[in-house]
């Protein structure tokens, strides 16, 4: 666990934190700026919000704001979850709505261990990620290049 504070942040300044083929936008379809883009997470995520708002979750093709419970912990499946357990537990897509001043929240994100084999399903079916990744430490280190490129230093893949 760690404490996160996402500062308010102007428009402008979104612009440069994630490249042009990442796919991720920094604004709502109503024009609202967005903290965190619409994301899954790869795992699962333990999340304590606190009483700060602006988290949202994807159902039904609509966001819906997540209610925020001091002393509550939410926790999402991730997209490498629902691949392994054969889609019985599917992912969630959230983000996080610029709430106009700093928000604090504490993610634990709950991995396997780095050499941990992530090429099969439960069942024994290969897994999309296993066609080019066997174990999880690897592919991780990717999809943090990808997912948070303020986190990781660009030669950290060499």
């Amino acid at each position: 666990f760690y404490l996160k504070k996402y500062t308010e942040r102007e428009a402008k300044d979104n612009i440069s934190i994630y490249k042009d083929d990442s796919g991720y936008s920094m604004m709502s379809e109503d024009g609202r700026d967005l903290s965190i883009p619409s994301h899954i997470d790869t795992t699962i995520t333990l999340l304590a919000t606190y009483s700060n708002g602006g988290l949202q979750a994807l159902y039904k093709d609509n966001w819906y704001d997540v209610p925020s419970v001091m002393g509550s912990l939410l926790m999402m499946s991730g997209g490498l979850i629902e691949e392994l357990c054969d889609k019985k537990m599917p992912p969630l897509r959230h983000r996080v709505i610029d709430i106009k001043t700093d928000r604090y929240s504490t993610p634990f994100f709950f991995n396997p261990s780095f050499h941990a084999n992530i090429s099969k399903t439960l069942s024994g079916l290969e897994t999309e990620t296993g066609k080019e990744y066997q174990t999880f430490g690897p592919w991780q280190v990717t999809q943090l290049h990808r997912d948070e490129p303020l986190l990781l230093h660009h030669q950290s893949l060499n």
